[in-house]
């Protein structure tokens, strides 16, 4: 169950990055922030979108990695979440904050403290 739950999280995670920074601005529409618009590197869409595509790949690969059991999937996870945290800091909104301490903390769960267990995989 908790496999399931944790692939399902990563490929929607990288699905969510598409959706916010490859999908144009609706013409006429006041949005609550500007996903092109950093506030370092200024208007920059082709980057903020590659970064985003690079991002919902490298997700969307651990999440079929995990669920194919392949042994680099948590590398690549580490990877993507890590490309998440960087894009969203480059092109910070208050609304991402919840997402960034997620980020930040499934990087440590994965890396530091080996979780999820193999067990908890059910590997």
């Amino acid at each position: 169950m908790w496999r399931f739950l944790f692939i399902a999280f990563l490929i929607l995670h990288g699905a969510l990055h598409a959706a916010i920074w490859a999908t144009p601005k609706p013409k006429g529409r006041d949005m609550p922030f500007d996903p092109s618009h950093s506030w370092l590197l200024g208007g920059q869409r082709a980057l903020a979108v590659a970064m985003a595509l690079a991002v919902a790949g490298l997700l969307v690969a651990a999440g079929v990695g995990l669920w194919t059991y392949a042994e680099w999937w948590r590398s690549v996870a580490v990877t993507g979440l890590a490309g998440s945290f960087t894009l969203m800091v480059l092109y910070f909104n208050p609304w991402f904050l919840l997402i960034q301490a997620a980020n930040l903390a499934l990087v440590a769960a994965l890396v530091w403290g080996a979780w999820p267990t193999k067990s908890m995989l059910g590997v």
